[in-house]
């Protein structure tokens, strides 16, 4: 634990492997730096003079979360540079074949679950028209979902893992994750669904790094499963109705594969699927830690 915090005050050192600092401080950092976020972003729009009123507020808005990106890599390095080294395991070309694995991973778990929305009669879809616009609308969306990622799956699990299981890890690591909507269901109502399934999908997460050893899996998962969502289907994310997409998604009914506000993410079938996710990774994962353990 010494040579992952800056200070080597063992009082300090021991404050800062508490559960409720660790929580309490990301919580913090994130909130705080999204309220810079929403004022800046109201007064410096790059985009919407270069894309237009259409796709500049999704460009603008996603782009701003780099303040929170830019906050949180201060306060790693400021506290706990060690912590930093998750981010950047492996070699270059090594992140980059797991971002893209994470990103279709995302792409083909909501395209399933879009499947299943469509085929049980919840959903209808029209096509809307292909924009070139659609298309790097993906890095400032990868911004945003990356600004999450580096405390939740980057700071979280290295503060943790040292003096707790990567059961305990995932289990803090959803529940903060599930905090950081707490502001969607104060603006569209509370759901107990959406909870779990987001839930989940923090513990999943975290499972998808320690199976392959590389942060940069779940940037890419986060980005691909909102991306398909808003920017492909046109559906509902985390309560936010879609106004731009490849296709329009149109609510026939609310059931099991689809939630009348938060979409996917408040449906049976995505919490379904993320277990079968997460139940799939630990038996991976147990099946590689006892292989190496044999090996050595």
């Amino acid at each position: 634990m010494e040579n992952l915090f800056r200070t080597k005050n063992e009082k300090w050192i021991r404050i800062q492997s508490n559960l409720l600092f660790i929580g309490v401080a990301e919580l913090l950092i994130y909130i705080g730096s999204l309220m810079i976020k929403y004022n800046v972003q109201h007064f410096i729009d790059f985009f919407t003079p270069l894309v237009g009123e259409t796709y500049g507020i999704h460009y603008n808005a996603n782009f701003w979360i780099i303040i929170p990106v830019l906050i949180s890599l201060a306060f790693m390095k400021a506290t706990c540079p060690g912590a930093l080294k998750a981010l950047k395991e492996g070699t270059f070309a090594r992140m980059m074949k797991a971002l893209l694995v994470g990103f279709v991973m995302g792409l083909a778990s909501v395209g399933l679950l879009t499947f299943l929305a469509w085929i049980s009669g919840a959903m209808t879809f029209s096509y809307a028209g292909l924009d070139w616009q659609l298309i790097p609308v993906i890095i400032p969306l990868f911004i945003q979902c990356t600004a999450e990622e580096i405390l939740l799956r980057g700071y979280v699990p290295a503060v943790m893992e040292k003096n707790h299981s990567w059961d305990a890890v995932c289990f803090v690591s959803g529940t903060l994750f599930i905090f950081h909507h707490v502001v969607n269901m104060a603006h569209y109502g509370f759901s107990s669904m959406f909870c779990l399934v987001v839930f989940l999908l923090g513990a999943l997460f975290c499972l998808l790094i320690r199976r392959e050893g590389c942060f940069w899996i779940a940037c890419g998962m986060h980005t691909g499963w909102n991306y398909m969502q808003m920017y492909v289907f046109g559906v509902s994310n985390s309560g936010q109705p879609a106004d731009v997409g490849l296709f329009r998604g149109t609510l026939n009914t609310g059931n099991i594969f689809y939630h009348e506000v938060y979409g996917y993410e408040g449906s049976l079938s995505a919490a379904v699927l993320a277990l079968i996710l997460i139940i799939w990774l630990a038996h991976s994962l147990a099946g590689k830690e006892n292989k190496e353990a044999q090996q050595d």
